[in-house]
């Protein structure tokens, strides 16, 4: 179940830390037990669709976003999203952009081996 959801609890954890919300707060405002936001970031539960929305509202994102998955149509908006990022930037600032990306990357790829070893 971790790999099917866990991008799902990493959108999650990024908006939250984001928001500057510990799990304890944002389960208050989701009216769920903080333990519940550790599995739901760990990939280790599902959310029902109440849930959800109390979620998205709290992180004020929308579910779409949440809930990506690897689709195409994701893809073009992202890579979309991307493009935007980099469309203003000079030189430098790219060639910045792209080694954080690329850092970021191995480092997500790392962790998810750590985990799946788990």
């Amino acid at each position: 179940m971790k790999a099917k959801n866990s991008g799902i609890g990493d959108r999650i954890r990024a908006k939250r830390k984001e928001h500057k919300l510990s799990q304890r707060e944002l389960a208050e405002i989701v009216h769920v037990s903080p333990s519940h936001i550790s599995d739901i970031e760990n990939g280790k539960k599902t959310i029902g669709v109440d849930i959800l929305m109390r979620i998205t509202e709290a992180l004020q994102v929308s579910s779409d976003w949440l809930l990506r998955t690897n689709i195409p149509s994701v893809g073009v908006i992202e890579e979309k999203e991307l493009s935007d990022i980099l469309g203003d930037c000079d030189a430098a600032e790219r060639q910045a952009i792209t080694k954080i990306a690329r850092a970021a990357k191995t480092a997500m790829r790392e962790r998810d081996k750590a985990n799946e070893n788990r």
